[in-house]
């Protein structure tokens, strides 16, 4: 051992003299040592000038994690035509912003026409029998008619009203499909006084269902699609879901607090404000996982003030937790080793190496949560050696 001792001294002076100081560390770990030290036990007297020091001070911190979010549309369809028709007119292009009812194209159909023609046959159907049923009734009264000749008539008109709702029926499922809404007794009155192809034109329209953006058109003008052929894709933007990527263990941290969007032209934080349409709000489902990434889903719900985001885009959400009760101390005190964060404490002439829990460093402070409390004085100069050796003594630190 003395040996060993004398081997060390002759080290270390050959390394001072040299400049090659932070060189020993290394080369006195390839030496045998008998017991071995850890940093959170060794605590030593100062015998050199007393490092440079800062006071842990009180104080509050919110911890925060920031995670990759994915936007989707709160509502999406694919407008399409129930029927064979020729596209006559197209009244936006991809991109547009459109209102509830906004007119995107014109159509005409022959199917539709047929619908309208024979809803309108009904309805005069049903007004003959009715008028034939009037007629009967007064003869009855004048002992001209029979009972039987009305009970006749009554069959024919329940007959005609019958065929009347089945063929309106028919015409407002497709209206529906168009989402057209109309009121049977107006369209009744129309058909009565106006010509059937000036309702055409008014009907053979394809109205938005509510207020979005146009995403794709599937036709052009002048083409003749089939059935059920889709010709515009629609979404709704101005509230949307953001999913967010998390790890299991983030996942009980992220389940409470305040969930902000950031800007995804700027990649800027927005300011802790309670507008709404600045804060992301939990849906309320439970976290999925995603075993593509490994992570767990949890999804938001928020406004697009200007329709800014679309379906698909990507942006950055940050969290934030409720305020928690630390010491700050400068991020030159705070030093990492054996995978764990270091603070070197002076206390009476003496140092001591001391693990601590800290959080995301702040405008040059970290918020130490455990380890410290409150008035202890730590290095802020050299905490990176004293922790790594200790002149007076050897140290076997196990990575």
């Amino acid at each position: 051992m003395k040996k060993i001792k004398s081997v060390c001294a002759w080290m270390k002076t050959q390394c001072i003299n040299s400049g090659l100081l932070r060189l020993l560390p290394v080369a006195v770990c390839l030496l045998p040592v008998p017991v071995a030290a850890t940093p959170t036990t060794a605590a030593t007297s100062m015998t050199t000038a007393a490092p440079t020091t800062a006071v842990a001070v009180a104080g509050s911190w919110q911890p925060s994690a920031i995670a990759p979010g994915r936007v989707s549309a709160r509502q999406q369809v694919v407008l399409r035509l129930p029927f064979a028709a020729r596209i006559t007119a197209l009244t936006v292009e991809p991109g547009a912003r459109v209102a509830a009812g906004t007119e995107l194209a014109r159509f005409d159909a022959p199917l539709l026409r047929q619908y309208l023609a024979s809803w309108k046959q009904a309805l005069l159907e049903v007004r003959l029998a009715q008028k034939q049923l009037q007629i009967i009734r007064e003869n009855e009264s004048q002992h001209v008619s029979t009972r039987q000749q009305r009970v006749v008539a009554q069959q024919v008109l329940a007959k005609a009203q019958g065929k009347a709702q089945l063929q309106w029926e028919t015409l407002a499922a497709s209206l529906d499909l168009l989402h057209i809404k109309i009121d049977k007794k107006i369209l009744a009155k129309q058909l009565k006084k106006d010509d059937p192809s000036l309702i055409i034109q008014q009907l053979g329209s394809l109205k938005a269902p509510f207020a979005g953006i146009v995403t794709q058109r599937r036709v052009t003008l002048g083409e003749q699609i089939g059935a059920d052929s889709p010709v515009f894709e629609l979404e709704a933007l101005q509230q949307i879901y953001v999913d967010v990527g998390v790890p299991q263990a983030a996942l009980s941290f992220w389940q409470s607090g305040k969930t902000y969007a950031y800007s995804p032209a700027t990649q800027s934080a927005p300011a802790h404000t309670t507008t709404a349409t600045e804060i992301l709000q939990p849906s309320g489902g439970e976290a999925l996982y995603d075993a593509s990434t490994g992570l767990w889903l949890l999804r938001f719900t928020g406004n697009n003030p200007g329709l800014s985001l679309r379906d698909g885009s990507w942006l950055k959400v940050k969290h934030v937790a409720a305020p928690e009760a630390v010491v700050w101390v400068p991020t030159s005190a705070v030093v990492s080793r054996q995978r764990k964060a270091w603070c070197i404490v002076v206390h009476k002439q003496q140092i001591k190496s001391v693990a601590i829990t800290a959080g995301e460093a702040v405008a040059g402070r970290v918020p130490v949560l455990t380890g410290l409390k409150a008035g202890d004085r730590v290095v802020t100069q050299g905490a990176y050696e004293l922790l790594y050796r200790d002149l007076k003594q050897l140290i076997q630190f196990v990575d």
